[in-house]
């Protein structure tokens, strides 16, 4: 599922900049995207529209991170450490901000954003562990925060103004 993912994602994007070991600082015309890798990491970037930013910064070996923002002011932020980590984030709307924060290994994180104003975050601070975040609509607030082992937590919103919060130990 998590390769199927991140097929996906690839597949679905004309415009890419791909950084495959150590790549820093690569701009796009449609946006701003900083990445900072070291080792065996890789990472793809998509960005159509204007004043988007993406920013992936991967620390250890193994970790895969997928930014695709369509539409204008987006802000996606992936910081991946330890090993075999796999974090997409899709954005498609204006003004949505992700950020995903994974700590330990062997983690898989989503942020699917589709409307305006949202802004999620996931945290995994621990091996195994699973979030996934879907936002449809605009300002909505969601936050996963996972700090045991072998976790999972998804979330849905699919309305406008709403604030959801998961914690797991």
């Amino acid at each position: 599922m998590k390769k199927l993912v991140l097929a996906t994602a690839l597949l679905l994007t004309p415009y890419l900049a791909i950084a495959n070991s150590d790549l820093a600082r690569s701009e796009i015309i449609t946006g701003f995207s900083d990445i900072n890798s070291n080792y065996s990491q890789s990472t793809a970037i998509n960005q159509i529209g204007s004043g988007n930013r993406a920013y992936s910064n991967q620390q250890g070996i193994n970790n895969h991170a997928v930014i695709v923002q369509q539409g204008n002011g987006n802000q996606g932020r992936i910081n991946q450490s330890s090993s075999n980590n796999n974090a997409l984030i899709a954005q498609r709307g204006t003004g949505n901000s992700a950020d995903i924060t994974q700590l330990s290994s062997n983690n898989t994180a989503v942020i699917a954003q589709l409307g305006s104003g949202n802004n999620d975050t996931i945290i995994q601070d621990s091996f195994g562990n699973s979030a996934y975040i879907f936002s449809i609509g605009k300002n909505n607030i969601t936050q996963i925060n996972q700090t045991g082992t072998n976790r999972s937590a998804g979330v849905v919103q699919n309305a406008s103004g709403m604030a959801i919060r998961v914690t797991q130990h």
